[in-house]
């Protein structure tokens, strides 16, 4: 401690004085990282030839085995005899709608009717004609309703 200051002010210029020296030190101790590879490294390859380019990708379609025959798409399964009744009348036959019919019936009519003509349930070829034959079942459904609600 040198006369004339504190014990704290002794202290700061120790740690000034011990910053300092480590602030040389670093100086002194060279850079250790490798930054990069020099241009020594770099090999220097030849330009493929353009007629050997493919070479390799052709070998190898040569092992390929021949792609197998495409199966021949199934006919079409032909049209149930039941869908080209589309008329108001064949659908009317169909329901067998008459006077002793109550709501609850005509309900259980609908739905078995839509059971077999839903146009949901049918290859997508036939849904024009079961969606003509559920609207007329439909309509002549509810007509009868209306008509035992009087």
């Amino acid at each position: 401690m040198l006369f004339g200051q504190s014990v704290f002010q002794s202290v700061i210029e120790r740690l000034n004085q011990e910053a300092e020296e480590l602030a040389q030190e670093e100086a002194v101790i060279p850079h250790k990282t490798v930054t990069g590879f020099t241009t020594s490294f770099v090999l220097e390859t030849e330009r493929p030839d353009p007629e050997r380019f493919g070479a390799a990708f052709d070998a190898y379609l040569d092992f390929l085995p021949d792609p197998p025959e495409p199966e021949p798409e199934p006919e079409p399964e032909p049209m149930p005899a039941y869908l080209e009744r589309t008329s108001l009348a064949d659908v009317s036959d169909e329901l067998a709608i008459d006077d002793k019919d109550t709501v609850e019936s005509l309900s259980e009519k609908r739905r078995a009717f839509a059971k077999l003509n839903h146009p949901d349930r049918l290859s997508p070829d036939f849904r024009a004609n079961a969606h003509a034959r559920m609207t007329a079942a439909n309509l002549l459904i509810d007509q009868a309703i209306k008509l035992i609600s009087r």
